[in-house]
């Protein structure tokens, strides 16, 4: 054949025309999704019979019970249990994409323990005068933090210290109107299913410079300028004038009136991002506490569980006199930023972090330990913001550690020389011996009086992933809320504010969820930040650029997005560890080209 132009273009075409009717590049296709999905240590189910079994949720303090289907035991799929007294059959993706995270290709799967024991006993032989072995908790309030505290108390000089906790309650179903300050009460807020089934009840303000998913929904929405919160505080608690709140703020004087008269019609609650925040005392003048703001309630304990360390922040910890600091990080909780722990250590401390990603606090630590992680231990959780009625419930395992996971309670047991117990099961033990609340029983589908159900039943219940809940709330005053005071934030020369675009969880995610997410665009990713047109061209910046964030406490790599609906004069982060470091504490920001 001459070759031609016209004769190499039909041997082209033809090519291209056979190879489309041949298997080759559709088998292809098919054969690169399989590869895509089966990524290292998936298990894949063995054929076997279809059961269902049940257990709780601790990827957040929401606790929500679950629903489990699973194939030759192996669970392939989560749901949430309808009905329910307190997740009300909700579960959010992370939940049900949870069985995920003992594959997770990022988790931590070994890590020094002998080496970590012998050098944690060798710092508390030596520790010099007024020296402490410290406990850090980030998620206070499970059975497991009462071992922690009987350690410390067991230990001369030892310290049980949490983030700050709120000790308090939110009713919504008692509330008429949510004044919410930033607070994300449908991206993650207290127990997603309890907010769903209250949101008739009340109507919802929420008072934040961007629009967020709960600002979209809700049923007034007030722009107000970034870090003006306080201002805007002070004038509803009577310590501003509307008209000078309405020039601070950026917010006309007619809403703050209309936001001012519906806090004080009655049945009204305030809320913060932070649940620790001042801003919460605002409660007190509109006459929430005992109604809405109610104190928190918690499941009875064994007697001798009272022996034990009194909580403590970690403000108030001695500067420069940790000597040894365990950091149980297998749960995501509260975070406290590391610029805050690192003053409180010893020159020469020993730092041991319990985790099973390195993510957190596994970049300060000495000795980085594998935790269990959903659904493998099991675990009770502690009460959610939104939960009235004191609960106990417990996360049954549905597969057996893929790691060696080392168990903070056994290890600090081991260290303050206490014998190997079941708390557990003593935990459940004083609680039937109360003899009150609802046993819920979900295999049976059914609730019993915890009267009319014996010892041994209610903790195989439990033991199964039941629920007990109290009959009743205390409906008394929390205590210890400051008001605020009137003032602007601290600035400096930095000139765009911080705000966090979505909450996150620390810890892993399902590898699903996060490449989703990515995907998807849905919310930031750890290293991206969102400016405003206006802030961008500022700062000449393009979309997709790599730029670095700079704050009071360092400088991070990022990589910009230009959004049209981040106002001008603020950069928009994710949340996390990182961020926390970086941005916690102080709202002012640079963002320069890298």
């Amino acid at each position: 054949m001459t070759t031609t132009r016209r004769n190499l273009l039909k041997f082209v075409g033809g090519g291209a025309a056979g190879a489309l009717l041949t298997p080759a590049p559709w088998r292809l296709i098919t054969d690169s999704a399989l590869w895509s999905e089966n990524w290292p240590g998936i298990p894949r189910p063995a054929h076997g019979g279809i059961t269902a079994r049940f257990t709780h949720c601790t990827l957040c303090p929401a606790g929500c019970a679950v629903r489990a289907r699973c194939v030759a035991g192996q669970p392939v799929s989560l749901t949430g249990v309808k009905p329910h007294a307190v997740s009300h059959g909700a579960l959010c993706p992370w939940g049900i994409a949870g069985h995920h995270l003992p594959y997770h290709p990022a988790r931590v799967r070994q890590g020094p323990v002998k080496e970590a024991t012998a050098a944690v006993a060798q710092a508390i032989a030596q520790r010099g005068t007024g020296e402490h072995v410290a406990v850090l908790d980030l998620r206070p309030g499970r059975t497991v933090s009462w071992t922690h505290r009987r350690a410390m108390a067991a230990i001369n000089g030892g310290l049980y210290l949490t983030p700050r906790q709120p000790g308090y309650s939110i009713d919504l179903a008692a509330a008429k109107t949510v004044i919410s300050f930033g607070a994300p009460l449908f991206d993650g807020w207290g127990t997603p299913g309890n907010v769903i089934a209250a949101r008739s009840i009340f109507r919802l303000i929420q008072i934040e410079p961007v629009e967020t998913r709960t600002a979209a929904m809700a049923d007034l929405w007030l722009p107000i300028q970034p870090g003006s919160e306080f201002m805007l505080a002070a004038a509803l608690a009577g310590n501003m004038t509307l008209a000078e709140a309405a020039l601070i703020t950026g917010v006309g004087e007619q809403a703050l009136a209309a936001v001012q008269e519906a806090a004080e019609s009655g049945q009204a609650v305030v809320l913060a991002a932070d649940p620790a925040s001042p801003l919460m005392s605002l409660n007190e003048k509109y006459g929430a506490l005992g109604r809405t703001v109610v104190a928190r309630s918690d499941a009875p304990m064994p007697e001798a569980w009272k022996q034990a360390a009194p909580e403590m922040s970690m403000a108030a910890a001695p500067d420069g006199a940790i000597r040894v600091l365990l950091i149980d990080e297998s749960l995501p909780g509260g975070y406290i930023p590391w610029r805050r722990i690192a003053p409180k250590l010893a020159p020469d401390a020993v730092v041991v972090v319990f985790t099973s990603s390195n993510d957190g606090y596994a970049r300060h630590a000495q000795f980085v330990l594998p935790a269990a992680v959903y659904p493998e231990t099991a675990e009770d959780i502690g009460p959610a913001i939104d939960t009235v009625a004191a609960v106990f419930r417990i996360a049954a395992p549905l597969i057996a550690p893929v790691v060696p996971a080392v168990d903070p309670a056994r290890f600090v047991e081991r260290l303050a020389g206490l014998p190997a117990s079941e708390p557990l099961r003593e935990r459940a033990g004083a609680i039937h011996k109360a003899g009150r609340g609802t046993l819920l029983d979900y295999t049976a589908a059914k609730s019993t009086p915890v009267k009319d159900v014996t010892a041994d039943n209610f903790w195989k219940t439990l033991s199964q992933g039941g629920c007990w809940m109290d009959d009743s709330a205390k409906r008394t005053a929390p205590e210890n809320l400051v008001f605020p005071a009137a003032g602007e934030p601290p600035r400096d020369e930095r000139p765009l504010t911080v705000v966090v675009a979505e909450p996150r969880r620390g810890g892993l995610e399902s590898p699903l969820m996060s490449k989703l997410e990515r995907e998807s665009n849905l919310r930031l990713a750890a290293n991206r930040v969102a400016l405003s047109p206006d802030g961008a061209r500022a700062s000449g910046i393009e979309n997709g650029d790599r730029a670095v964030l700079e704050t009071a406490f360092g400088r991070l790599n990022v990589v910009v997005a230009i959004d049209p609906s981040v106002p001008a004069g603020v950069v928009e982060v994710a949340g996390g560890p990182r961020m926390a470091d970086l941005c916690g504490g102080n709202g002012r920001a640079r963002v320069v080209r890298a």
